[in-house]
């Protein structure tokens, strides 16, 4: 009797996630050594993988790479360690078999466990993750170098010569770079991956194995104005992340204008995410209900009490024998809808469902009231 071949899951971090650089190389060909090299490194290491092997030969892998996020909270920011999905693939001869829908249900109950409010990744294709209930909430900004700036769709993007001759920054300019960078977030955005010298230090690893450097724009006194991020592979030069003062003439990027779809993210815990909800400027009592096809234990009729510095949350129990419509929620929504309005992506009269028209607009001016994370910067692509 032909036996079949037993499918294995595994979860493994630091080290142990190594193992799957095999099929990372497999399955992501295009990467160049020098950035799988970087990857493995300085990344993997410090992440947690979700694997799936059949004897000693890996198939599927999702990785978890650890991010430190400001979240706005109210008048100031609370740091919360925040997951990003990475190198999720799957052995070619192996696809379409539920691999990836399995190790994807894994990772996100294991962040549902340890209490992350959501998750995000920049998706190679958008149609994979929607059925998982991840929707887009930040478009990034397309920049161009300035020569290039009438004509965009140019294959052929090369950066000056000289940024590339740029050796690593000191501390004491990664300090000052830190300190400009989580300056300048604070005051204009309310969702970012926290900056520090360790942040960028590795930045500037990531960067060269693409190579690309961070390039500092000064000011005639020697103070720092802006920054780049550039990368050049193929011929094709990128900018992955730029901070750039207003009308300053010398600046050898500038913006095209356009923006893209770029991170899509997934509420996990929504007791976790409701918590940080403040207000704009007065107390409001709000009861909604929620749908969650992957993790159960978001659904249901939650009960909050959000001001503008608390917010108070919890699960209604639901009485045996009570309608759908008689559980006391004002307004419906789905996850995926929820995590839209949650980062200000889209309006809650798209994303929530109501009862009635009088009773609708009261629910409306609730909404409005809520303080939403809709300014997002979020760029890493590992």
């Amino acid at each position: 009797m032909l036996e079949i071949p037993r499918v294995e899951e595994v979860m493994m971090e630091g080290e142990g996630c190594t193992a799957l650089r095999p099929l990372w190389e497999e399955v992501f060909w295009e990467d160049s050594k020098e950035f799988t090299d970087y990857y493995f490194k300085e990344k993997a290491v410090r992440n947690r993988a979700f694997g799936l092997r059949i004897g000693k030969d890996w198939v599927s892998m999702l990785y978890l790479s650890p991010y430190r996020m400001m979240m706005r909270c109210g008048g100031g920011f609370t740091e919360q360690e925040i997951n990003y999905i990475v190198g999720v693939g799957t052995k070619e001869k192996c696809r379409h078999r539920g691999y990836m829908d399995r190790i994807l249900r894994s990772a996100l109950l294991f962040m549902k466990e340890k209490r992350r409010p959501f998750t995000f990744l920049m998706p190679a294709n958008p149609r994979i993750y929607r059925p998982y209930s991840f929707t887009y909430i930040y478009d990034r900004e397309i920049y161009l170098p300035k020569e290039q700036f009438q004509d965009e769709t140019a294959f052929e993007r090369k950066f000056p010569k000289e940024l590339a001759a740029r050796s690593y920054l000191t501390e004491k300019e990664l300090e000052q770079l830190a300190g400009f960078a989580s300056a300048c977030l604070a005051k204009n955005y309310d969702l970012f991956i926290k900056r520090d010298i360790a942040y960028y230090q590795v930045m500037e690893r990531e960067l060269e194995a693409q190579n690309g450097r961070i390039c500092r724009l000064l000011g005639k006194e020697g103070d720092l104005e802006g920054y780049f991020f550039y990368t050049e592979e193929e011929g094709r030069g990128e900018v992955q992340e730029a901070l750039l003062p207003p009308g300053k003439k010398n600046c050898p990027v500038c913006t095209s204008g356009r923006k893209q779809p770029a991170i899509m993210a997934r509420i996990v815990d929504v007791q976790a995410m409701f918590s940080m909800l403040r207000t704009k400027t007065k107390d409001i009592s709000w009861c909604v209900e929620i749908e969650d096809s992957i993790l159960l234990q978001n659904n249901g009729v939650w009960q909050c009490r959000i001001t503008p510095d608390r917010a108070f949350v919890c699960k209604k129990l639901q009485e045996e024998g009570a309608e759908r419509n008689g559980n006391g929620a004002e307004c419906r929504t789905e996850i995926g809808c929820l995590t839209t309005w949650v980062f200000g992506y889209r309006k809650g009269e798209e994303c929530f469902s109501f009862s009635g028209g009088r009773e609708k607009e009261g629910v409306l001016e609730k909404l409005e009231e809520i303080r939403k994370l809709g300014r997002v910067f979020i760029n890493e692509i590992v």
